[in-house]
């Protein structure tokens, strides 16, 4: 009986050790995903008719054992972004309860007219265990001066070239002034002259006659 006993305990224990470690093992193999949002913005100044809104990305794992989007079974992960406002979501699947690191950061190139947000997001993802074998995820994020991010966006900036205001038209100096027409004689000067001359005709025609009266006295 002893016997007996002993064994449907051991039995009973087995059984135990046995069931619940394969509960929580089947309750955490469902994992849990974590979505993260990248947005991007250009602010444009003296907009042109042809503007290049495209900008190029990359997610960094700091830890060999982070999980990557879609399955990317390198460390980094590159994507792009196109639009004015644009946004993308990102997302990471946890089989594993673990603290995991990772970088985002822009790297498209620097172009004329251009100025593209350089930040460096530092993202740390927390999956905690939780009941009946769980996953709980937090995720924070954070620039190089500290500050804790809600939002993963890359603000642009395009400051096209400022269109030149037209001078005004300077006045033609290649044509000569005019020069100031005569002034017009009046009619009190043409008489004056008309009077002195008949003046001197009479005086001339007085003289021949006295000349000639002379002349004819001598002769008688």
């Amino acid at each position: 009986m002893r016997k007996s006993k002993r064994m449907t305990v051991l039995a009973a224990l087995l059984l135990s050790f046995l069931c619940f470690p394969m509960k929580d093992v089947w309750a955490a193999s469902n994992g849990t995903e974590v979505p993260l949002t990248v947005k991007q913005s250009f602010e444009v100044k003296n907009p042109a008719k042809e503007m290049d809104f495209i900008g190029n990305y990359e997610l960094r794992a700091l830890e060999a054992d982070a999980p990557m989007p879609e399955d990317v079974k390198k460390e980094s992960y590159t994507f792009s972004l196109k639009g004015e406002q644009a946004e993308t979501v990102i997302t990471f699947r946890y089989e594993h309860a673990g603290i995991y690191h990772y970088q985002l950061v822009q790297t498209t190139e620097e172009k004329e007219y251009y100025h593209y947000d350089k930040s460096c997001y530092d993202i740390t993802v927390y999956v905690e265990n939780g009941e009946n074998g769980a996953l709980i995820p937090k995720v924070t994020a954070q620039k190089e001066d500290g500050k804790k991010y809600g939002e993963l966006e890359f603000q642009n900036t395009y400051d096209g070239k400022k269109e030149e205001a037209s001078k005004p038209s300077k006045p033609n100096n290649t044509e000569k002034p005019s020069k100031p027409s005569k002034p017009i004689k009046t009619g009190d000067t043409a008489n004056a002259a008309m009077y002195v001359f008949m003046a001197v005709g009479a005086f001339l025609l007085m003289t021949m006659l006295g000349l000639m009266k002379q002349s004819n006295r001598k002769k008688q």
